[in-house]
């Protein structure tokens, strides 16, 4: 974020918050967080001793954006999403067979868009969820590098397309 606020052009940058869920057994593949506006407010910030010795909220104890920059955000992130759910696709790894990019996490009946998403001034945002922990494949492969290597050029030729710089000039990086 610093790059941003520092006169960097935001249309170039993208942030990408690489995880595993853990979500029910049966359930594969990759899914993909952006910031939902519905579940977005203007404005953040975070107190207390366990904030407070980060650089980053002593500097900037509280974030906020406009309604324009929310939805700007949110239509350039799930597009930076629709690209590496592709580009998945494309190395054929599984993706999560219902809604692979959502606006907001789901849990015990709580829904919130993770703090990674929702504290970023980075415009093109996402958190990959790049397979399902409690899923006996998805767990036995990610433990293997032809795995992670797959999964990062995914995410790497997704971030090239979104640039248009993939795909039809040959800008790509080989699967394997």
């Amino acid at each position: 974020s610093h790059r941003v606020s520092a006169g960097g052009d935001p249309k170039k940058i993208v942030f990408v918050s690489i995880h595993a869920d853990s979500l029910h057994s049966s359930l594969r593949g990759a899914m993909i967080y952006v910031p939902g506006l519905l579940k977005n407010p203007s404005s953040y910030g975070k107190s207390g001793s366990v904030y407070t010795t980060r650089k980053e909220v002593r500097e900037q104890p509280r974030v906020g954006f406009v309604r324009s920059e929310r939805v700007e955000s949110e239509g350039l992130s799930r597009d930076l999403a629709e690209h590496v759910i592709r580009a998945f696709r494309s190395q054929s790894l599984a993706v999560h067979a219902n809604k692979p990019v959502r606006d907001r996490v789901v849990r015990q009946r709580s829904a919130y868009v993770p703090a990674v998403l929702r504290y970023n001034e980075v415009p093109a945002k996402v958190l990959v969820e790049v397979c399902n922990l409690a899923n006996a494949e998805d767990r036995r492969l990610i433990r293997t590098a032809a795995f992670r290597e797959r999964v990062a050029k995914a995410i790497v030729n997704g971030i090239l397309d979104y640039y248009g710089e993939g795909g039809g000039n040959g800008v790509r990086i080989a699967g394997g």
